[in-house]
Parts: structure tokens; sequence; C-alpha cells
């Protein structure tokens, strides 16, 4: 009794500890260690192997006493997924049976010594399924089926969590991107203004921020449909982040405005790349619009010249913004030029 409530604590600190992680938003990797490491513990075996189903990508986590844990890819799904569902369904206390051997990805994994014994459990939550848990002992057996209810229970909670993870990131996601374009939205566009002030005024660097405004959007939605409008403002944003480094944030800031941040990025640097966005939306062929009737106008400013706050930084890109409407459109002006201009 004693043995099976120690059990117990250490598979409800073991869950706690993986609440806590993904709360945190750690790696799965520290998670996937909580979980062989528990799995040791509460159960006789030699070696833990997690396989994790992520796409079409098969990983495998391993743990073996004494050691740390090891990870691969060990290869596609579609054989895997096969034999794991076959795996939930088979005779758990079946000693020496050939786990995974006739999936070839998973043979030179596992290996074929028939003297060992192996039970495992399917990473199961609702109608998801993660992955599977194999427990391997080369000798003697891990049979009991207290050994199976536990590693049952240990992959049962490990998926839960794993669906937990993919729904928090899922609102997090959500809760700062634009659903029709798919890149940021106004939110986070402040908030990654406000991060970049902070970081630029700390490390005395500069960086740029891009008003661009999509010209002749009414017409085209008067002449077309505003299914087709938001049609033009998703292609735009892909092309306006293929264009863009990693580092940079592009976001939605209104109906058809989008605000990019370039760091560590001069006005001079910053209208080239906006050039370069321009260009790309005028040549671009979008579907039932005449050639060149899409195109887009742009203003930018840059910190610390035309402000100290995200507000004076946006209210003077908009002004370039404006400046670039009335020059014609399809038309990228920077602070500096608005400034001697009104000079």
């Amino acid at each position: 009794m004693k043995k099976i409530l120690r059990y117990g604590d250490v598979l409800f600190s073991t869950l706690s500890e993986i609440t806590s992680l993904i709360v945190a938003g750690h790696d799965k990797r520290m998670i996937f260690r909580k979980v062989l490491d528990c799995a040791l513990q509460v159960i006789d075996a030699d070696t833990i192997h997690l396989f994790e189903v992520e796409g079409e990508i098969v990983s495998k986590y391993t743990v073996e006493r004494g050691k740390e844990m090891k990870s691969e890819v060990v290869g596609d799904a579609g054989a895997f997924v096969g034999w794991m569902v076959r795996e939930t369904e088979a005779d758990p206390f079946q000693p020496g049976r050939e786990l995974g051997f006739d999936v070839p990805l998973l043979a030179d994994s596992l290996g074929g010594d028939l003297s060992r014994v192996i039970i495992s459990a399917p990473l199961i939550a609702k109608r998801s399924m993660f992955g599977l848990l194999v427990a391997i002992r080369s000798e003697g057996g891990i049979s009991a089926p207290q050994d199976v209810r536990l590693l049952t229970l240990l992959a049962n909670q490990t998926a839960i969590a794993l669906e937990n993870a993919l729904l928090y990131q899922h609102l997090e996601k959500e809760a700062v991107t634009d659903g029709l374009t798919g890149v940021f939205n106004y939110r986070y566009l402040i908030s990654s203004l406000e991060n970049e002030v902070k970081r630029a005024r700390r490390f005395k660097q500069t960086f740029s921020f891009v008003m661009l405004d999509v010209d002749n959007l009414k017409i085209h939605n008067d002449r077309h449909g505003h299914i087709s409008g938001s049609q033009v403002l998703k292609e735009i944003a892909g092309i306006i982040k293929a264009s863009c480094r990693e580092i940079d944030f592009v976001s939605k800031y209104g109906g058809d405005e989008f605000g990019v941040v370039l760091p560590q990025t001069r006005l001079a640097g910053a209208s080239k790349v906006t050039q370069r966005v321009l260009d790309s939306v005028r040549e671009h062929h979008f579907e039932g619009t005449r050639a060149e009737t899409i195109t887009c106008s742009a203003g930018i400013s840059s910190f610390p010249r035309d402000g100290n706050t995200p507000r004076e930084i946006i209210d003077a890109a908009d002004k370039a913004l404006y400046q670039a409407k009335r020059a014609g459109k399809n038309t990228v002006v920077t602070t500096e030029e608005l400034i001697e201009e009104m000079a």
C-alpha cells in the first residue's frame, strides 16, 4: 500500500509540474522529460519511449536509467499511426511481443529482442491521438496490471496536457492575430511599438515604422464586392510579409491600412523595403482587377527622430502617408522628405 501511495505522490507531483510548465509557456521537451522521468520512477522498466505525432512527423523521446533524455525524428506519420492504433487494441500483458516490428521506421528504433517485455499506452485526449508511451524491460517482466494502469494514467494526463497546451497556443494566437489577413492585429502592433521603444532606448538604437494604405480599395469593393476586397487585403498582407525579415512585425492597423515595425532600420533602409512592397503590389495580379488598379501608398517615421512614444511615431508616419496620397498615390514618403517639403 505504501508503494502505491508513493507512486500516487510522484504522479500527482509530476502532473502538477506539467500544468505549471504549460501555463508558463515552457518548451515541450521539458514537459516530456518530466513525463519520462516519472514513468521510470513508477514503473519497473529499463527504458521509456515517448513517440509524438505532430503533423506528418513522428519524433521519439527516450530516457534510460541514469542517462539524459535523447530525441530524434524517426520518420513520417503514415505507417506509425496505423501501428499506434493497433497498439491501443493490443493485449498489454503479452510478453515478448514484437512491438512495431512490421513498421520499418520503428524496427531499428526499438530493436527485435524477443526476451524483452513491452507495455504501451496511447496519448489520447477526446478524439485526438498525440502519440504513444512505451515501457521496456530487458528481463524479468513489467506486466503487472498496476504497471499498465500507471502508464495509462500518465499517458492520459500527458495527452490532456498537450491538448490544453495547443488550445492555449490557439487562444494566444487569436488574441494577437487579425482574423482576415493572418498578420498581427492593432493591439499587438501597439504592444510591439511599446516594446521596441523600450529596447531601442535602452540600447541606443533606431527603428522605423511604416504606415501603408491600399489605394483604390473602395472603388474595387464597389465594382467587385467586399469579398473580393477582403481577398485583396489577404494577398497584400502576404506580399508585405514576404518582403520583410523574421524580426519585423507586420500588423493590420485599420480597415485598409497596415503597420510595419522594422527594428534596427533607418529611414533609408525602410524606404527601400517599402518601395519593394509597393512594386510587388503593383505587379501582382489580383483576380478580376485590371493591371495596376490596386496599388499602395506609404508613410515612414523613425525612432527617436520622430518621437519617443508609439503615438508620436504613428502620427508622424500618418502625416507622411497623407502626403504620399496627395502626391498621386503608389508613393513612399518618409518624414525626412515631409519636413523638407514643408520647410
